[in-house]
């Protein structure tokens, strides 16, 4: 398949305004990612201008032009406080065998008699 500018997501045509501009390859990767799960997870109001999305991008583009010591930094803490892992693993070779079982007493669902005042 071949990648049309009709086809690109705004973090992937950012990425490549990046990386024409001089961006290293891996700050660009970076700069991609944080927009992009900005977007597709949610990320609180409060950080999405952090994320390039109030100025499509040229903010982010500048910080990692300018300084990209600093942009790394920035965008490393801002995708561990608010990337969200998914909660259980994608491995396709993982069995249901596989996972550990925890067995549990069902709790009791008899509830004992009471005594009769003239029974002892």
């Amino acid at each position: 398949m071949i990648a049309t500018e009709e086809m690109l997501f705004e973090w992937d045509a950012w990425e490549i305004r990046a990386l024409a501009l001089g961006v290293a390859e891996e700050l660009a990767e970076l700069g991609k990612k944080v927009m992009r799960d900005a977007y597709m997870q949610r990320w609180p109001e409060a950080v999405l201008s952090d994320c390039g999305w109030d100025d499509d991008g040229f903010g982010m583009l500048a910080l990692a032009r300018a300084k990209p010591a600093e942009a790394r930094r920035d965008w490393e803490r801002l995708y561990a406080h608010h990337h969200r892992r998914p909660a259980c693993p994608v491995e396709t070779g993982q069995h249901r065998s596989n996972k550990a079982m925890v067995r549990a007493t069902a709790p009791m669902l008899v509830r004992p008699r009471k005594q009769e005042e003239g029974r002892l």
